[in-house]
């Protein structure tokens, strides 16, 4: 399992897969409010796509936007699914799990 620290977050999605891919597991320590917020999000994200998903008028709501943090989480996962189709995304033990 590889850990990824709030200062990495913003890294590539490219390097998301590529992590996953070495360790089939990646550990998120991030606040549990970025946490939940992604929680929240991913499984209608997961469905339709990140593209799809922002142009929804309930996406305003949440102000993507202004959140680079969530977007960043949003937009590796959503890599990581178009070409992983086993990827999923818990909470376990205070972190955030992408496993593949």
């Amino acid at each position: 399992m590889q850990r990824v620290p709030l200062n990495r977050l913003l890294n590539q999605p490219t390097v998301q897969l590529k992590w996953l891919e070495q360790h089939q597991s990646l550990e998120f320590d991030i606040p549990a409010p970025l946490q939940q917020r992604f929680l929240q999000l991913w499984p209608d994200v997961a469905k339709i796509g990140l593209a799809r998903f922002v142009q929804q008028p309930q996406a305003q709501d949440y102000q993507l936007y202004n959140d680079d943090l969530l977007f960043a989480l949003l937009a590796g996962a959503d890599y990581i699914l178009a070409r992983q189709p086993t990827f999923t995304a818990q909470l376990s033990d205070g972190y955030l799990i992408w496993t593949i």
